[in-house]
């Protein structure tokens, strides 16, 4: 891929809360780049309503990302779970580990329980041979398959404010949900950690995005960064990979648009005097 190589995700394009309306309001991110990786949700196809929409809404993303000068490329997320064949990918020579981040938290959604969910993944696992269970692509896709069978939305997200209004209590009411979301943020870095020791030792950067809270945690020589959403209130960040340096930046909301915001880090990976730089 060309650098600098930009990383974004979740803007779940067609959920009635979302900042983003149009995918063309994120054309000034292009500028300035020869890739951009969407980290999953993009696009909205999760419930029945959502996957009438859904051929014409990735439509409409690939004819804009055609005519960016930046090449497009779109990993699997929980919300869009067939957008594309890619589960996972490694950059750097492996030094940048970039999933989604559902497969953190196969057993329950960060919103709320999934016990429906939970217990399909844990029949697909046991269904896998030792083999197939070391292998991580076959852990990611597995998820994956369990999350194209579920029908996320009970209800249906009215348009405008009220989308707002609504989605904030289908996620923190009853008080459990909002107990889940938070737990989901504190271990993030964690279960991210432990994900790359079992399978990617060799990684230094893990981005993920999934659980709408945006972060940097720097622990045990790996850096997890978590990109946000493009809904309402958390926020989001963007995350360039050049030179053997890694960047993240805020992303902002102005005049309709998306655009970068002040640097928060900057990572070095490259090797000095025989170390690996993280």
């Amino acid at each position: 891929m060309d650098e600098p190589i930009r990383i974004l995700s979740d803007l779940h394009l067609g959920h009635s809360a979302s900042l983003a309306r149009d995918i063309s309001q994120i054309g000034p991110l292009f500028r300035g780049v020869g890739t951009v990786v969407f980290n999953g949700d993009t696009v909205e196809m999760r419930s029945e309503r959502d996957r009438e929409l859904a051929d014409q809404r990735i439509h409409a993303v690939h004819e804009f990302c055609a005519e960016q000068a930046a090449a497009s490329y779109f990993i699997n997320g929980n919300h869009d779970p067939i957008i594309s064949t890619i589960n996972h990918m490694e950059i750097d020579e492996g030094r940048i580990l970039v999933t989604h981040g559902d497969v953190l938290f196969h057993e329950t959604s960060p919103h709320r329980p999934r016990r429906f969910r939970g217990s399909m993944h844990a029949r697909r696992l046991d269904g896998l041979t030792p083999e197939e269970l070391a292998h991580f692509e076959q852990i990611l896709s597995t998820n994956k398959r369990v999350t194209a069978f579920h029908d996320d939305y009970s209800f249906s997200i009215p348009e405008g404010q009220w989308g707002k209004f609504a989605t904030f209590m289908k996620q923190t009411w009853p008080p459990r949900r909002l107990v889940n979301m938070v737990s989901s943020w504190t271990h993030t870095h964690v279960n991210a950690i432990n994900l790359v020791r079992a399978y990617r030792p060799h990684a230094r950067v893990i981005v993920v995005g999934h659980t709408h809270f945006p972060g940097i945690w720097h622990r045990h020589g790996y850096t997890v960064v978590n990109t946000g959403s493009y809904l309402p209130m958390l926020g989001r960040l963007a995350v360039d990979f050049e030179g053997g340096h890694v960047t993240v930046r805020k992303v902002v909301f102005r005049s309709g648009e998306f655009h970068l915001g002040r640097v928060l880090s900057r990572i070095p990976l490259r090797r000095r005097g025989g170390q690996l730089a993280a």
